[in-house]
């Protein structure tokens, strides 16, 4: 009697390690499926962020060249426009001096003399 009372404790003390082992090969299997499933949601979330940083620096990248690409031509215009008013200054001053030479002469000795006392001044300080 007393064997069959250790086999059947035996019997049980097997059938509840095997009830354990299937519980916690069932918690295993949870969790696993569990850390899959949020491995998989991260790496979709991460794969829509750098698909959404790509636009956006494409953007950025595009509206940069538009804002380039405008200043480049308003700077030309400008120095074009520039230009020709120098050109066209440079001829009126060169058919003023043409046209009343003595004037011109007096005038470039007096900017000539005023420029002087401005920089003889400032070497006496």
């Amino acid at each position: 009697m007393a064997d069959s009372g250790l086999a059947e404790s035996a019997e049980k003390a097997a059938e509840a390690v095997s009830e354990s082992v299937a519980a916690a090969r069932e918690k295993f299997t949870r969790l696993s499926d569990d850390v899959q499933q949020r491995y998989k949601q991260v790496s979709k979330d991460v794969r829509r962020g750098a698909e959404r940083a790509t636009k956006e620096i494409r953007k950025s990248a595009e509206a940069a060249r538009d804002t380039y690409r405008d200043t480049a031509n308003k700077v030309q215009k400008s120095y074009k426009r520039t230009r020709s008013e120098v050109n066209r200054m440079s001829r009126d001053v060169g058919e003023y001096v043409r046209e009343n030479p003595g004037k011109a002469v007096l005038m470039a000795a007096g900017i000539g003399f005023l420029i002087g006392l401005v920089v003889r001044r400032r070497d006496d300080d």
